[in-house]
């Protein structure tokens, strides 16, 4: 059976056994689930404790309510799997909170429940404005709106007392700052922690952004991300292989973190006996199956210091007798020239990287300073994978591309009816509806450009350019980052305006062709 919260919710000890307090032994290792059906209780109880009174103790006052719960005994690995599928309340955070954390936290709960990636905090000389990105739009908070004063009172509370691994002692005015926020202040929304960047403007002026990093609950599947069958296929193909590096490329929140993650699982689950390593900044959603480290660094202030940081993670990790390494980032020559010698040793590998499009990595990787001789073997370098989030069109108030193209130039006017199907094309509606809070946008779906490289594509690569090996993928089947793009236009659930100015210029195959 599968426990989800689909199906089964959470149960508080203390909502259903008044006056008892579980002892902290009882709440580490117990979890009680409800199902859908009266009196339909599970308790997932740590193995170790059979025959422990204190849970003698806890089945015994749950009888005297009239609850019988089915009794699962599990392992330390099971019942974290179980945890980790359910929004727990945080407890390790039980004194009183500050009324200005206690607004904090309002923020948080409110940016989850519209469903936003980040969280912008922007203090002025006489205003305070907070926005939260929603399907890759940012939209001002009018009812968090407050004073400059109290704007610097939320944002110091939120990095001095609540975050973690800060890069200053207290939040600068006069300098960039980073930090993590503690996760017992987010657990209870999904999160697993939230990223903290802020960076001081002129006369006491600021602007923070956190990232919200949301708990994964369930595993995902390559299709449910967006990716073709086709896509899917070739990415199940180059994990599947003894060694290499998959490489994903694609701008800041546009998912590379979470397709790594799903590739991961996608290991971890077809062989239970596969160590597979992780070094993320921070470590985001659960990978069940991984072990999943931090990138330990002693002065987040030191730019230099932290380039370094993740080619010495990568040298640690390689003494840790893995199968295969999740790198968070590949950003500079240690890193680069890690994973590679990584591949070269016999391991898998699974990493990000910053590009504009897949077939312009191993062109990074050589101005990172890798060997040219390893660039163009196809058993180092296995799959090249571009993506992008693309907001979709609300299906109750979209426009029809035809009835409204006189409000688009003229010259876009041209390449969209030239590429695409326009009669079966939509706009979005700018004045929106209640179904997307009056925004046009419902939502975001993946766009992606997945290449399995081969040794044709590899030396064509270094004989006669980039150009010329991404001819010949896509000549031998592959799917375009421009080819999906228009295939949810001409399915009407994208914007063509948006699409060809955010995500893909719609004549860019043409142009590679040329």
């Amino acid at each position: 059976m599968t426990y989800t919260e689909i199906t089964h919710s959470l149960v508080n000890f203390n909502s259903v056994l008044e006056g008892f307090k579980p002892s902290r032994e009882i709440l580490d290792n117990v979890i009680l689930l409800k199902g859908r059906k009266d009196n339909d209780f599970f308790l997932f109880t740590l193995d170790k404790l059979e025959g422990d009174t204190q849970y003698f103790e806890l089945a015994k006052r749950l009888r005297s309510k009239d609850i019988r719960p089915k009794v699962i005994w599990v392992s330390r690995e099971q019942l974290a799997e179980v945890s980790n599928s359910f929004d727990a309340a945080p407890a390790s955070h039980e004194s009183v909170q500050s009324d200005a954390q206690t607004i904090v936290i309002s923020i948080f709960k409110r940016a989850v429940e519209l469903r936003a990636s980040d969280i912008h905090f922007r203090i002025d000389s006489s205003y305070f404005q907070v926005s939260f990105r929603i399907d890759g739009t940012k939209r001002n908070m009018k009812e968090f709106g407050d004073s400059a004063e109290n704007g610097k009172k939320l944002v110091n509370t939120l990095f001095n007392s609540m975050c973690t691994e800060q890069s200053t002692s207290t939040l600068s005015w006069t300098e960039s700052a980073d930090a993590r926020i503690k996760e017992e202040f987010v657990s209870e929304f999904g999160l697993s922690t939230g990223r903290f960047a802020s960076r001081p403007g002129s006369s006491e002026t600021l602007l923070a952004v956190v990232r919200l990093i949301s708990r994964r609950k369930q595993y995902l599947e390559l299709e449910k991300l967006g990716l073709t069958k086709k896509q899917a296929s070739a990415i199940r193909r180059s994990i599947s292989k003894p060694s290499g590096t998959i490489f994903s490329s694609g701008p800041t929140g546009h998912g590379k973190s979470t397709l790594s993650q799903c590739m991961a699982e996608c290991i971890t689950r077809d062989d239970v006996g596969v160590n597979l390593l992780t070094v993320e900044d921070p470590i985001e959603s659960p990978i069940r199956g991984a072990v999943q480290t931090p990138l330990i660094i002693a002065d987040r202030s030191d730019r230099e210091l932290m380039d370094k940081a993740w080619g010495k993670a990568i040298s640690n990790l390689m003494r840790l007798d893995p199968d295969v390494i999740y790198i968070g980032e590949v950003r500079d020559n240690t890193s680069a020239t890690g994973v590679i010698e990584a591949a070269q040793t016999g391991h898998g590998v699974i990493t990000t990287i910053h590009t504009s499009y897949a077939i312009d990595i191993i062109q990074r990787l050589r101005r990172f300073g890798v060997d040219q001789d390893l660039l163009t073997d196809a058993t180092l370098i296995t799959c090249l994978i571009g993506l992008r989030l693309t907001a979709l069109l609300c299906p109750d108030c979209k426009l029809s591309y035809e009835a409204n193209k006189h409000n688009i130039e003229p010259e876009l006017q041209e390449t969209i009816e030239k590429y695409t199907n326009y009669k079966q094309a939509f706009l979005i509606n700018k004045e929106g509806c209640d179904e997307c809070a009056h925004q046009g946008i419902k939502g975001r779906t993946g766009v992606f450009e997945v290449i399995e490289t081969d040794y044709r594509f590899m030396n064509l690569y270094a004989t006669k350019g980039k150009f010329a090996a991404w001819r010949y993928w896509r000549a031998n089947g592959g799917e375009t980052l421009c080819e999906n793009i228009t295939r949810l236009i001409n399915e009407g659930v994208v914007d063509p305006v948006l699409a060809h100015k955010k995500i893909c210029n719609l004549d860019r195959d043409e142009k590679f062709n040329e």
